[in-house]
């Protein structure tokens, strides 16, 4: 494997973790839709790359507002306020931080361990 190769999967991966924590950020705001951002195999076969950002678009629960207030709807009607709440699922956000975090750790290592071979054939050729 190339160094190249870990570098862009490193890249990859950290959009993987924002997209994860801007989701957590936002699990607590009215409507809000979650994302994954998909990834897929380099070219050659070679690291790991952004195939796509996919917004989930499934509804979030809905969410009366704990302090009670009331909309008016049409003259004299009044209903309690509910609103869409966030899609976001904590589990399903815990386990792509937990992939991206160990992901991100194995291309590290792969990259100091080419970083040593690079050193040692340097000192061989020294």
């Amino acid at each position: 494997m190339r160094i190249d190769a870990n570098i862009s999967a490193l890249d990859a991966i950290a959009l993987s973790q924002q997209a994860t924590a801007n989701d957590v950020a936002n699990a607590n705001t009215d409507g809000y839709k979650s994302s994954d951002v998909l990834l897929e195999t380099g070219p050659e076969g070679q690291g790991v790359q952004v195939s796509e950002v996919r917004q989930d678009t499934s509804a979030g629960p809905a969410v009366r507002y704990e302090d009670g207030s009331y909309t008016q709807q049409g003259g004299d009607m009044a209903v309690q306020e509910v609103v869409e709440g966030s899609n976001t699922d904590y589990v399903h956000e815990t386990v792509n931080m937990i992939r991206d975090e160990n992901a991100y750790a194995a291309n590290v290592r792969a990259i100091r361990s080419q970083m040593e071979l690079i050193g040692n054939f340097i000192d061989e050729v020294a």
